[in-house]
């Protein structure tokens, strides 16, 4: 039987495991108080960088998961974001005659009515991964450059950007090709979710916290701000995505995502746990590019 484990990144205690397969784990739990309750497994066991998660947020979940279990098949989700798995909605990476599915859809919380819709049962993951050694969120049409949205959203008065480009071309410079595609495209894998074989998992975990290592090394500390390395990793992701998709034949599948609108914690610019804005501006649609 094989061993997969999708980790939920949690605050404190605040998600219920899913048989032994879908499993909450406190993140940052290196910096909670002594008395806060916490699930049973803390991104501050072993070989860890939970201190950093208000940095690198869900990443200090990645980071012990690849320093410390062992599994045949690893992925992150967090409390508010699921994956959907209905497999009528499988989108292959390189199968061009389909059309991408929604990007997500809203749900209260993850009820067990509500697991049993997205599928989200160990046979059908388990059939999923033995198809696809990589299982990304869908991507999202934001109709203008990946690059010029994170300048819109997110930049403040250093060209981020600019520092990422420059560590993939000394560090990995046949990725550089990639991070011009990914990055001039419009086309956007948000929320760092992912389902990979463990050995991928580690080896794109050891190419990501290489380069954000770089880049908190390089980058002015009076220009970083919260969350900043979470951003950053989302658009190394989709470099990646961009190179295993255009130079690998590793198998590869897109699946939508599931918000949770009940469930706490969203930011006020996060409108993507918002129904009624769903509904008038459905993501990955034009207006929904107008709306951003």
């Amino acid at each position: 039987m094989k061993n997969i484990k999708l980790l939920v990144s949690v605050f404190k205690a605040e998600c219920e495991t899913v048989g032994d397969w879908i499993v909450p784990v406190s993140a940052g739990a290196a910096l909670y108080d002594k008395d806060d309750r916490t699930v049973e497994l803390r991104d501050d066991s072993g070989i860890t960088i939970s201190k950093k998660n208000p940095n690198y947020c869900e990443l200090t979940v990645q980071y012990w998961a690849w320093k410390n279990l062992e599994c045949d098949v690893c992925g992150i989700m967090h409390r508010r974001r699921y994956f959907d798995f209905d497999e009528n909605k499988i989108y292959g990476c390189r199968d061009h005659s389909k059309h991408l599915p929604r990007p997500y859809r809203i749900f209260d919380e993850p009820s067990e009515s509500v697991l049993k819709r997205i599928n989200a049962d160990y046979g059908t993951v388990s059939r999923l991964t033995d198809e696809y050694q990589i299982i990304a969120a869908v991507r999202e049409n934001i109709y203008r450059s990946v690059e010029s949205y994170y300048n819109k959203n997110d930049r403040r008065e250093f060209d981020d950007m600019a520092l990422v480009r420059e560590i993939i071309a000394e560090k990995y410079p046949e990725y550089a090709a990639a991070a011009d595609k990914y990055l001039t495209g419009t086309y956007a894998y948000f929320c760092n979710m992912f389902i990979m074989e463990k050995s991928l998992f580690d080896s794109y975990s050891e190419w990501l916290f290489r380069i954000l290592a770089e880049y908190e090394q390089r980058k002015p500390k009076e220009y970083f701000y919260p969350r900043e390395q979470g951003k950053i990793a989302e658009r190394l992701f989709g470099i990646y995505m961009t190179y295993v998709i255009d130079r690998t034949d590793i198998s590869c599948a897109e699946i939508p995502r599931i918000h949770f609108a009940k469930i706490d914690g969203a930011t006020p610019k996060n409108l993507s746990f918002n129904k009624m804005l769903y509904h008038l501006f459905p993501p990955g649609s034009l207006r929904r590019g107008l709306l951003r």
